[in-house]
């Protein structure tokens, strides 16, 4: 649980960086998008080693303005005996003015190791964005895929979702859940912590 909050805590600094300086994915003409996921990663062999590391910030848009960030739908594996497939993948919405509507998607991901005594580790951590005006914040930060195969294997799976804020009549919606996690084998652990708020 320490790990999954200090993902929040990094999720949140990054929110605060981007209110001072704001990202370059930035748009004033009313839609901003901003795409840093589908991204493919493996490794092959004994004591094989596949580590991804994956931030997306999201832009700011003004007027009757939509801002998008898609940050998951991401890919990592790795394949051996003892081998490792690490994933850390931290998504973080951006603002819109007037009617505006931010949709934040992070989840989506997908981890595993095959092989004796292989370790599979995943975090995921989705923070949504603000609409301001009669906006809407959609926050998705579920839907991930975690996996270990093999005698002694380990899988563990962090998600974080943080709801996004919509000021005066709007409406934020989180969903943060549908999360797969396991391990296969004879003396294989399994462990899932799920977070799940709105703001």
């Amino acid at each position: 649980m320490r790990s999954m909050l200090l993902s929040g805590i990094a999720a949140l600094a990054a929110v605060a960086a981007v209110s001072v300086s704001p990202a370059s994915a930035q748009s004033t003409g009313g839609i901003a998008v901003t795409k840093g996921g589908q991204n493919y990663n493996d490794a092959y062999g004994r004591r094989a080693e596949a580590y991804q590391g994956v931030t997306t910030l999201g832009g700011t848009a003004s007027r009757h303005a939509t801002s998008k960030t898609f940050g998951g739908g991401n890919y990592n594996e790795a394949y051996g005996r003892k081998s490792f497939a690490g994933q850390d993948v931290t998504t973080v919405g951006g603002a819109a003015y007037g009617h505006g509507k931010v949709i934040t998607k992070g989840g989506d991901n997908y981890n595993t190791a095959y092989g004796a005594k292989s370790t599979a580790t995943q975090g995921i951590t989705t923070v949504g964005g603000t609409a301001y005006g009669h906006g809407v914040s959609k926050t998705f930060g579920g839907d991930n895929y975690n996996s270990a195969y093999g005698k002694r294997s380990t899988a563990d799976q962090q998600v974080v979702t943080l709801g996004g804020t919509a000021s005066k009549y709007g409406k934020s919606i989180v969903s943060g859940g549908k999360n797969y996690n396991s391990a296969s084998g004879n003396g294989s652990t399994a462990q899932q912590q799920v977070f799940t708020s709105g703001q």
